[in-house]
């Protein structure tokens, strides 16, 4: 009877670290971590040519889109700022002053070679109240 119960506890044992090893290894390569424009700079020479992911707001009146599909552009983090070249699908809330994440190499003419480029989707709430409010002084 006890040969059983050590068998089972070890059984169980056996499984939760199975389990945790499967969550650990799952949360670990999906984890999402970008630098500011200020760090990437910051890590000149050791960064280029390797991949990384940027984060930024888009600096108002620097986007250009070609005739080829490509675009260019300017991020910043209030601090410093760095040229972006992306060519791919373009999110339709990109926008000027709109938070982006490029994703690609830095490369040696300073400029970000990005093959991903996301936009953060500004969330502005107002309250239930407020709608209320807003509603019932129409009337």
């Amino acid at each position: 009877m006890l040969k059983g119960k050590i068998k089972f506890i070890v059984a169980i044992v056996v499984i939760a670290l199975t389990v945790s090893y499967l969550v650990y290894g799952g949360v670990k390569d999906t984890m999402v971590y970008y630098l500011t424009v200020e760090e990437l700079k910051a890590q000149i020479p050791e960064v280029y040519e390797s991949r990384v992911r940027v984060s930024g707001t888009v600096v108002p009146g620097s986007i250009i889109k070609e005739n080829n599909g490509s675009l260019e552009f300017q991020i910043t983090d209030g601090m410093q700022t760095i040229d972006v070249q992306y060519e791919g699908i373009i999110p339709d809330i990109f926008a000027d002053d709109v938070e982006a994440v490029v994703e690609g190499e830095y490369t040696k003419n300073d400029v970000f070679e990005a093959d991903t480029l996301l936009a953060k989707c500004p969330t502005k709430y107002e309250s239930t109240d407020s709608l209320y409010e807003n509603k019932e002084a129409s009337y």
